[in-house]
C-alpha cells in the first residue's frame, strides 16, 4: 500500500512539473532551436566562412552561430597562417 502512495505522489509531483515546464522561460527549461539560415563567420575579407544560425520556437532569442563561430574564425586563422 505505501508503494502505491508513493506512486501517486511522484504522479502528482510530475504533472505540477510540466505545468511548470510549459510556463517557464526558456532560459529554465532550455531553447527549442531549429535552423534558419547561414550566417557569415566574420574570419576576414579572403574567406566565405559560415555559421549555421538557429531561432527558438518559443521566445524568438537567436544564437547568430555561437559558440560554432568561434571555432570556424580560429580554424580560418589556422589554415591561412598555413597558407602564408
Amino acid at each position: 500500500m505505501a508503494l502505491l502512495t508513493e506512486i501517486e505522489a511522484a504522479e502528482a509531483h510530475l504533472e505540477r512539473l510540466k505545468r511548470q515546464a510549459v510556463a517557464a522561460t526558456c532560459a529554465e527549461v532550455g531553447h527549442r532551436w531549429k535552423f534558419i539560415g547561414g550566417s557569415n563567420a566574420g574570419c576576414c575579407d579572403e574567406c566565405d566562412c559560415s555559421v549555421s544560425v538557429h531561432e527558438c520556437e518559443v521566445c524568438r532569442d537567436c544564437d547568430y552561430g555561437e559558440p560554432e563561430r568561434e571555432t570556424v574564425i580560429k580554424d580560418c586563422a589556422e589554415l591561412t597562417a598555413l597558407n602564408l
